[in-house]
């Protein structure tokens, strides 16, 4: 059994995929991508009418735990969000009323399982990104049914990952390391000097990359 070696967790549109990419790119990581469409477009759905949250949820859980599973079988493995990031969203929806409590228990119990089953990353990499900055990107990508779900929605999720590095050290005390990178600048990936400064930061964890 193997490790995944790099979680990157953040926002929607803070920098997540970017970030993975350019890990992948320069120090050789395999990455096990974000999966967020489904055969039944439950994503679509649920910004469209909110009692879809709980079924949408659940599958999020499922496929997540499944790659994490499979990205655990090597030693190279760089995956864009994971379940930890889902329960921000099922806490969340939860409190918005898009959850009964018997569905959030549900959700809770079906989490604490498998999160029996799964080894922690040796590194979480927690991006950030200013709120004007996380809009400007969902509008500039321009995917209708973010665009759709309203800045309030948006608000209201950007401050539920405030805490979130908080709610890590809880679900993984001291077994694994974090950094933090700030992304507020859209000019990060276009900067050689920003970029090199990442990578040496990065390559602390992993010295066989240097």
């Amino acid at each position: 059994m193997g490790q995944i070696q790099i979680i990157v967790e953040g926002m929607t549109a803070s920098g997540k995929s970017t970030i993975v990419n350019l890990l992948s790119e320069r120090l050789g990581f395999q990455i096990m991508p974000e999966e967020f469409r489904d055969s039944l477009d439950l994503l679509s759905r649920f910004h469209h009418d909110r009692r879809w949250g709980f079924p949408l949820q659940l599958n999020f859980l499922a496929k997540r735990f499944a790659q994490y599973l499979c990205a655990s079988e090597e030693n190279n493995f760089i995956m864009d969000r994971s379940m930890f990031g889902d329960k921000v969203y099922a806490k969340l929806y939860y409190e918005q009323g898009y959850f009964s409590d018997s569905q959030f228990g549900c959700y809770l119990t079906l989490y604490d399982a498998l999160m029996r089953n799964v080894t922690p990353p040796k590194l979480l990499i927690l991006v950030k990104c200013p709120f004007d900055e996380i809009m400007r990107r969902i509008k500039l990508r321009g995917r209708q049914d973010e665009i759709d779900a309203g800045e309030n929605y948006w608000q209201a999720l950007y401050n539920a990952y405030v805490p979130f590095l908080d709610f890590i050290k809880c679900e993984m005390p001291g077994t694994c390391d974090i950094l933090e990178l700030d992304l507020s600048n859209p000019a990060f990936i276009h900067t050689p000097a920003m970029i090199d400064k990442f990578l040496d930061d990065v390559k602390k964890f992993f010295p066989e990359k240097k």
